[in-house]
């Protein structure tokens, strides 16, 4: 795999000159390359960070600012995009909490403050369900098979422990509907690093 290029400067500033005036370890931000990367992803109608790629207070609120929504996937997610002033419900949510299980903490956060649930799994609809009824989910479905850059980044298929597979998505829109959840969308994540080339051949084929 080809190696990311050694960086010695950031924004323009020396790597060295930064270490001298603050200190070290230090971890810079190049505002420029954020906004750059958010101007590319400016055609979609909702752009949504996932916190697990960096959970930074300021990076979080510097998004907030500029509109990008957030995913949590635990419970101190939840807390830290709180902290960084994402307001808990709106339309689209600011916050969704996307995982295949609840622990108390994560169950607890989302019903006392009604954070959007993406469902990846039977045992999470069954556990919102009985504690907030009523509530709008989506599910994370397995369609069956993945598509990342190694195994490692691979979450679809049958090895990957990664959302409802597809063949029990008719038996869950039925839970959901017993609790009353109100399915409002599907997601789906086949993987990271994916070879969009190759994609695009067989979305065409």
């Amino acid at each position: 795999m080809k190696q990311p290029p050694i960086l010695n400067e950031v924004a323009g500033v020396p790597v060295a000159e930064l270490a001298a005036r603050y200190g070290t370890p230090l971890y810079a931000y190049d505002v420029g390359a954020i906004e750059a990367r958010l101007a590319r992803l400016a055609s979609f109608d909702v752009i949504r960070y996932a916190q697990k790629a960096w959970s930074n207070l300021a990076v979080l609120d510097w998004l907030r600012r500029r509109d990008v929504l957030v995913d949590a996937v635990s419970a101190g997610e939840i807390l830290r995009a709180l902290a960084a002033g994402f307001e808990p419900q709106g339309d689209p949510p600011p916050i969704v909490y996307t995982a295949d299980i609840f622990d108390h903490d994560a169950l607890h956060l989302v019903v006392e403050h009604g954070i959007h649930v993406n469902c990846g799994s039977p045992d999470m609809i069954s556990q919102l369900g009985e504690a907030a009824p009523g509530s709008e989910i989506t599910l994370r479905i397995n369609p069956g098979f993945g598509h990342g850059h190694s195994q490692k980044t691979n979450t679809g298929g049958p090895q990957s422990k990664h959302g409802i597979w597809h063949e029990q998505l008719e038996a869950c829109l039925q839970q959901a509907d017993r609790f009353g959840l109100a399915v409002t969308g599907i997601h789906m994540h086949i993987g990271s690093g994916c070879d969009f080339e190759h994609l695009s051949q067989v979305c065409h084929a």
